[in-house]
């Protein structure tokens, strides 16, 4: 059955939009219905500039070039070190922090990765602050305003909130005898992504995510990140 209905974490933007609730329809979504497309955009970097130069927001060829920059990146970071690592930090944002040292960029400004964040997705209006925060990290990495840069920030900024929410939600799950159970039962019981979008029949609709083994996805825009993302959630709640 499919319904309109509010989603707790985060809203939809639009509350007029189809949400698709059965689990075997919004699996079929995500393997075979399209990415809604953003628009092309030039330096200088803003978080426009971001939006149109990750994978996140693409398909077909330009999605597997730059998903497979992201996917380079993961390979060179061991999941066990970053929960290890993760023990040690403290702070709200301290898996972002994690994932920028092991990425090699250890003074990355944790403010402009939670605000480049806060404005990514792109029904989020434009914002000369979010625009600013962009610049501020593409300088960070070097200051070329490429594809390899964007999928080095997109890494933190698609850390920054989902990973917070996890362990947010995995701190409140009761009877977990371990960091890693908190986690595993977050992913299936109250998982940090709440919903996404695609075009099916040509209209755009949200997907309800808020099912078992759909927590970070499925097809073509899995999250490449998954290991990691647990490693660093569970080594923070060990570390707590």
């Amino acid at each position: 059955m499919d319904r309109t209905l509010p989603l707790d974490q985060p809203a939809p933007h639009d509350q007029s939009l189809r949400l698709i609730t059965n689990p075997d329809r919004v699996r079929d979504a995500l393997l075979h219905a399209a990415m809604p497309a953003v628009p092309a955009a030039d330096p200088p970097a803003g978080i426009a500039w971001l939006r149109a130069q990750v994978p996140r927001f693409c398909d077909g060829d330009a999605h597997e070039r730059r998903r497979a920059l992201v996917v380079e990146e993961l390979a060179r970071l061991s999941p066990a070190a970053l929960r290890a690592r993760a023990r040690d930090v403290d702070g709200p944002l301290a898996h972002v922090q994690v994932l920028a040292e092991a990425i090699g960029l250890p003074d990355i400004s944790l403010p402009a990765v939670a605000l480049a964040a806060a404005h990514y997705q792109p029904y989020e209006p434009d914002n000369p602050a979010a625009d600013a925060a962009v610049a501020e990290l593409v300088a960070a990495c070097g200051g070329v305003a490429d594809e390899r840069t964007a999928a080095r920030i997109c890494l933190l900024v698609q850390s920054c909130t989902a990973t917070s929410a996890l362990v947010a939600n995995a701190r409140d799950i009761t009877g977990a005898t371990t960091a890693g159970e908190r986690v595993a039962r977050t992913m299936d019981e109250n998982p940090p992504l709440r919903a996404t979008r695609r075009i099916v029949d040509g209209e755009l609709v949200e997907l309800d995510m808020r099912h078992p083994g759909l927590g970070f996805g499925a097809g073509p825009h899995a999250c490449p990140g998954r290991e990691h993302a647990i490693a660093l959630a569970t080594g923070i709640i060990e570390g707590s």
